[in-house]
């Protein structure tokens, strides 16, 4: 996570919890009897204290000290420092696990699954994530195109994640599309599909890991040409029809275990 120590520094104030992928989470995990649940590469807790404030009990595995140094204290929440392949938990010490678009930074995926398979003892896994195959449909890889290859070599495809899953914990897997609100306070990527003036605002950008990774030459041309574009009314002629609708499907789905 030596990412976000560099560039986490105000992710608190721009990665906020979002009230309707909280209202989905909830009600993905209320289907199942779980009280204690592990959420796992929690970055700054914004949806571990969601999960605090309707009674969980909540293990937040957060490896970026710059990440938990921003977290607001709860008494239901016991902050963890350790990545994802190794936790420090005992076997089925959890009834469920959270994984909240964090899960395409872990670096070996196949042993942070087996880890949380472990800590939750083959009980309930949600992660919230992205469609790879979605990023070609995206506007913003026109000013940004190595986004693209960012976002397949980082994203595993939703088939090949449920694949994997299901080979760890021998369970059933459902996927949820999840259409993004046009105001959407958790500025995570697409948060601007609608609102192409935020990707602007280096505050926004700078919660965010793709952008992160841009070489200067490439963020400056892109940033100038969406400039342009949105003064000359190029950006509302091609894509403004996005800014009448109140939701769109961006490519991000919830992915959990059924058994």
């Amino acid at each position: 996570m030596a990412l976000y120590d560099t560039i986490g520094g105000t992710y608190a104030q721009t990665r906020r919890s979002d009230p309707r992928i909280a209202a989905k989470l909830l009600e993905i995990l209320t289907s199942r009897q779980v009280s204690t649940i592990a959420d796992i590469g929690a970055g700054t807790g914004s949806y571990a204290l969601v999960l605090a404030e309707h009674g969980y009990r909540v293990l937040a595995v957060e490896p970026s000290a710059t990440m938990r140094s921003q977290a607001i204290a709860h008494p239901a929440i016991q902050w963890i420092d350790a990545d994802a392949e190794n936790l420090p938990l005992p076997d089925r010490s959890a009834d469920a696990a959270i994984i909240m678009l964090a899960f395409h930074h872990f670096q070996n995926y196949r042993q942070a699954l087996q880890e949380v398979h472990r800590v939750t003892g083959g009980r309930q896994i949600v992660l919230f994530t992205y469609d790879p195959e979605m990023i070609f449909s995206f506007w913003l890889t026109q000013y940004f195109p190595s986004f693209v290859s960012d976002v397949q070599s980082t994203f595993l495809s939703i088939s090949e994640l449920m694949s994997e899953i299901e080979s760890i914990t021998g369970t059933g897997m459902n996927t949820i599309p999840f259409a993004l609100p046009h105001d959407l306070s958790d500025s995570f990527a697409a948060v601007g599909w609608a609102r192409p003036e935020l990707y602007l605002e280096s505050s926004v950008r700078s919660g965010i890991s793709s952008f992160a990774k841009l070489t200067d030459e490439e963020l400056e041309q892109g940033l100038s040409s969406l400039r342009e574009d949105l003064q000359t009314g190029e950006w509302d002629q091609k894509y403004g029809y996005l800014r009448q609708q109140t939701q769109h499907d961006v490519g991000y789905r919830f992915v959990h275990t059924t058994a």
